[in-house]
């Protein structure tokens, strides 16, 4: 976790110091940002207006609260501002953007008395982070979202925390809804589940919202009451992120022609973009450009295998004695699909092929643990 810390009065500093010692102790990264009164020590190693211990990670504030907030925003996952409220707010407020990738907003008063979660207090953890901060300094943690005073499991942190996301925020407000309306939420999934459900909500039963856990786009017009729901607007799709794409081309083919390849076959499969983990292939096109620059802009990983693991993936692929004689391995997009999906993975697209680039899918498992 990326933390960040700023305080602005001598009271405040003490604070400061005291939730950086404790982050970076437990492994977080956490920097901390104080007036430069606060900061410089003494002979002593003690600093004359803050008598504490000199702590790493801290830093002398020397620009104002505003300028800080637009470099740390975008750089952290959760920003701590010990102060008043009306600071906090006005420092992000030019730099919202979406609640489900603003990082956590944490304001503690300079006392110590009270720790208030301010911004993405479910996706973004600020509700967690809150309470943390507040068994640290002994303060009164303070959560308004409706969910948490309710005491009902909000589905955007119950995805968050099984690394699945949202395919429709219209559709999570809608279950939300439902849940502080007390009405029961239907569930469905197409993996396993190893943990219970959270009270509110009914497997393979309908309700006003449901959920659906698919790396699918859309039901199947055979699958009657998901297509019914989904028809109606009233299904909200989880994506978990297990689908690993495998690609091979020739030398030199355009990242243009690789992308309008993957997203036609994922599209034929009817398979969500957002479910890719990873891009795979042969170790041989791990500089290859057009499929580098792709993985770049989805923000995936790109990962290649040798020939010779490539040949121990298991399962029924197609072979070519051509692709064989020139990598070592009868087929690269299909068996790099399932090496990069993982032990227990599957094929669920077949070699695609078309203007020198071949592309097939495999999914990995997801288990429904939370993380």
């Amino acid at each position: 976790m990326r933390l960040a810390v700023i305080s602005f009065t001598r009271a405040g500093a003490v604070w400061c110091r005291r939730l950086v010692r404790h982050f970076r102790e437990r492994g977080a990264v956490c920097e901390g940002y104080l007036l430069p009164r606060f900061l410089a020590p003494d002979e002593a190693g003690q600093s004359k207006d803050c008598q504490e211990e000199i702590t790493e990670g801290l830093f002398p504030l020397t620009e104002s609260v505003g300028d800080w907030t637009g470099k740390q925003f975008f750089q952290r996952d959760g920003l701590i501002y010990i102060g008043a409220v009306g600071i906090a707010v006005r420092a992000v407020a030019p730099c919202l953007r979406d609640k489900l990738t603003d990082p956590a907003v944490v304001v503690m008063d300079e006392t110590g008395h009270y720790v208030i979660s301010l911004l993405s207090g479910h996706v973004g953890g600020a509700n967690d982070l809150t309470r943390t901060v507040a068994e640290i300094c002994g303060a009164e943690p303070v959560v308004t979202t409706a969910t948490d005073r309710q005491g009902k499991t909000a589905i955007d942190v119950w995805a968050s925390e099984r690394r699945l996301l949202m395919g429709d925020r219209r559709q999570a407000r809608k279950v939300s809804a439902s849940l502080l309306e007390e009405k029961p939420v239907g569930f469905f999934s197409e993996f396993p589940l190893e943990e219970e459900l959270p009270a509110g909500y009914l497997y393979g039963l309908a309700g006003e919202s449901n959920v659906w856990i698919t790396v699918r786009k859309q039901p199947k017009p055979e699958e009657l009451l998901l297509a019914k729901l989904f028809e109606e607007g009233r299904l909200l799709r989880l994506i978990p992120c297990i689908l690993a794409v495998g690609v091979g081309c020739r030398r030199g083919v355009a990242k243009a022609q690789i992308e309008d390849q993957v997203r036609q076959t994922l599209e034929k499969a009817n398979l969500d973009r957002h479910g890719v983990a990873c891009i795979a292939s042969i170790d041989i096109k791990k500089n290859e450009e057009g499929i580098c620059l792709l993985a770049r802009e989805w923000g995936v990983p790109f990962v290649t295998f040798t020939a010779e693991r490539l040949e121990q993936v298991s399962g029924f692929v197609s072979e070519s004695a051509f692709v064989r004689q020139v990598t070592g391995t009868g087929n690269v997009c299909e068996r790099a699909a399932l090496a990069g999906a993982g032990a227990g993975g599957s094929l669920l697209v077949e070699k695609q092929a078309k203007d020198g680039v071949t592309v097939a899918v495999a999914a990995g498992r997801w288990n429904g643990r939370r993380i």
